[in-house]
């Protein structure tokens, strides 16, 4: 076990460090938190390359009832180095550090309904489309032309653990466009249109892909153009649009009421 108590320890600075996108990218290591998610970080097969505790907040034998100590590289930080890395201080919190991935657009499958998100702008937002897609059953998501990436804490944070049982592929419109036109999906843009009709059409197609837009600016004319329809979600009130998850959650619930 390492002991590290200083905020100059080369070791503390490297996970500190893995705060930053390209951080990450460069060493392919990231860092979650929580409990259930690491539950189901570990229940997914990943094996933790570290894990980062303090005894303010959990015990070594509490640890070592999680995980095999003697595979991974343990290290107790200080209170104050923790509270530094972490985003929650609470009982029982601790952290690991594992390797990234990346999944290729060539090991999508057809599926039922191809989720496709483009340009997303908040980490919290792609977490919180993760999480609805695993509670529909929707295993792939496309993910497009964004600087997000899936491993910034926020989008680990509010997917739920559901970064380990979505796939989320990033690419580009054009290859998300290619595949499902190969897939002979039809394609539907959650678009403000004149051409718009209520969303609730996709629940007749058995073979569809959904796209949904950026949280500021919508969807490109990429797919205002290439979709073979435009749906959006009626409102009642005086906003003309929800956020953007929201809108993903009320579209996929719809588009698979009859898969059952």
């Amino acid at each position: 076990m390492i002991q590290i108590t200083s905020f100059t320890n080369a070791r503390f600075k490297y996970f500190r460090s893995l705060a930053k996108s390209r951080t990450r990218k460069r060493e392919g290591v990231f860092i979650m938190e929580g409990r259930p998610e690491l539950d189901l970080a570990i229940k997914s097969g990943l094996s933790p390359l570290s894990v980062l505790y303090c005894e303010s907040y959990l015990g070594l034998k509490e640890i070592e009832a999680i995980v095999n100590v003697s595979e991974v590289e343990l290290i107790h930080l200080s209170k104050a180095l923790f509270d530094e890395l972490a985003y929650q201080t609470i009982p029982g919190n601790f952290l690991m550090a594992f390797r990234s991935w990346n999944t290729s657009i060539e090991s999508i499958s057809k599926q039922d309904v191809t989720v496709i998100i483009e340009a997303v702008e908040k980490p919290g937002n792609l977490g919180a489309i993760l999480r609805t897609c695993d509670a529909v059953g929707i295993k792939n998501v496309l993910v497009t032309e964004t600087e997000v990436d899936l491993f910034n804490p926020n989008v680990i944070r509010n997917s739920r653990g559901a970064v380990f049982t979505v796939n989320a592929v990033f690419c580009t419109n054009e290859q998300a466009l290619d595949l499902v036109k190969t897939q002979g999906a039809e394609v539907y843009a959650a678009v403000l249109s004149g051409k718009a009709v209520d969303y609730k059409i996709v629940a007749n197609e058995a073979n569809k892909a959904i796209v949904f837009g950026a949280e500021s600016r919508g969807l490109s004319s990429f797919w205002f153009e290439n979709a073979n329809h435009h749906i959006i979600i009626p409102m009642r009130g005086v906003v003309d649009s929800l956020n953007v998850s929201v809108s993903v959650a009320v579209i996929l619930y719809e588009a698979t009421r009859n898969d059952d």
